[in-house]
């Protein structure tokens, strides 16, 4: 899967054999010559593509054959004792498959110089003179561009949308009439990072943020762009403040988040969520089509479509205010309910 041109670039010329020497893997089947042309989640990877798996193998988690994959001898083994490892894929051997990847992103992949000639702002347009527009934006008509706000090299932005002051646009691509408040972020690097010995090291993230049609985000916000692969706003979703979007997060159509809110890495929400003020999300969680998350739930479990869920850990609400409703009642002195003699 190629990175996406206007933002990332793959180095040319580097082979397996190449990289294997510069992350000191040994190298397993496959063809060592082949050459990278791209970068993928396990499950996209294809011919040319880097990925890697830290994990135990996965019957439908497999990369097709000419795909380059980093993983350990363990899981190697697994894999190839399962038949679902095919000899024309190459294997990186390494002890550690997160962090040699995370090294491998920094090898064969590189900021993309700014396009001027891709430059495209709409004689409708309207920026303010205080605003920093770099080269290779694209800007639709009757958009509106605030002080302060900076919108970075290949960036894309519909027609009709406000962004707001002192906003920063970056490695996104923004469709039209949206509105994005002030101070918002959109499209900085998520906080993906591998513990060593001598603390944490960050992860590249390669992807970019992507946000559909009629969608409303509030001021002082934070979208993080993907790690492998792009985080995804669909048509018409409304974000409050304060709200934080991590990296690879997928949000459907006509949903609605409350301000404070915190959704970590990789979540997936359906269409027609409404999510209350203060609910937090853990990593790689699916909350299902039409699902209510109330006000400042803890959400660690996948939601069925169509539930109401509260409290932390959260759980089915009315679960939750049958359990509420008895423990007040325990909690009464023995006397309380008996009437004065």
């Amino acid at each position: 899967m190629p990175v996406d041109p206007r933002f990332f670039r793959i180095v040319e010329g580097i082979s397996a054999v190449d990289l294997a020497t510069h992350l000191g893997a040994s190298i397993s089947g496959g063809n060592k010559d082949q050459i990278i042309t791209g970068v993928a989640p396990l499950p996209m990877a294809g011919k040319g593509d880097v990925t890697y798996q830290s994990a135990g193998p996965q019957v439908d988690s497999v990369p097709v054959a000419g795909a380059i994959l980093i993983t350990t001898a363990d899981i190697a083994a697994q894999l190839a004792q399962l038949a679902k490892l095919e000899s024309q894929q190459t294997i990186l051997i390494v002890d550690h498959p997160r962090r040699s990847f995370a090294a491998a992103l920094e090898m064969i992949v590189q900021a993309a110089e700014p396009e001027s000639n891709k430059t495209s702002i709409d004689r409708s347009a309207q920026i303010h003179p205080k605003a920093s527009v770099d080269s290779g934006v694209v800007i639709g008509a009757r958009s509106v561009i605030d002080a302060g706000a900076v919108i970075q090299s290949g960036v894309v932005i519909g027609a009709n949308c406000h962004i707001g002051a002192n906003s920063v646009l970056s490695h996104c691509d923004i469709a039209s009439h949206v509105t994005i408040g002030a101070g918002t972020v959109i499209g900085d690097s998520g906080f993906g990072f591998e513990m060593t010995k001598d603390g944490a090291i960050r992860l590249p993230h390669v992807g970019i943020v992507r946000i559909g049609d009629g969608c409303g985000i509030g001021s002082q916000c934070a979208i993080d762009r993907g790690s492998l692969g792009d985080t995804v706003l669909g048509r018409s979703v409304m974000i409050d403040n304060m709200c934080h979007i991590a990296h690879n997060v997928q949000i459907g159509d006509r949903s609605i988040i409350a301000g404070q809110c915190g959704i970590s890495g990789s979540v997936k929400i359906g269409a027609d969520v409404q999510i209350g003020g203060q609910v937090g999300i853990a990593q790689h969680v699916t909350i299902g089509d039409g699902a209510v998350l109330t006000a400042r739930s803890g959400v660690t479990k996948d939601v069925a479509p169509h539930t109401q869920m509260a409290g932390f850990p959260a759980i089915e609400a009315g679960q939750y205010w049958r359990e509420r409703a008895a423990l007040r009642r325990l909690s009464k002195p023995s006397g309380m309910s008996r009437k004065k003699q």
